[in-house]
């Protein structure tokens, strides 16, 4: 079994051990809506949140990156 494989098995298991354990309902209010989720969904819906976000910034800076063009090397003397 490889490294890698390890580390993504710990992981998983951390995620699901952080699952289980914090089962407590929460509520979590943005503006006029109000839900009431576990801790450990809440949590979570925040991380792929801006995991999304995250993403998102970094795929319309490549786009831009890609699309700019390619200045020319400064001429060594």
């Amino acid at each position: 079994m490889s490294i890698r494989m390890i580390v993504v098995l710990l992981a998983a298991l951390l995620l699901v051990v952080f699952a289980a354990q914090n089962t407590d309902p929460v509520g979590v209010r943005l503006f006029w809506w109000a839900v009431s989720a576990p801790a450990s969904v809440a949590v979570f819906t925040a991380f792929a949140g801006g995991v999304l976000v995250g993403a998102l910034l970094f795929w319309t800076d490549q786009r831009r990156a890609r699309r700019r063009p390619q200045s020319q090397p400064p001429p060594t003397r």
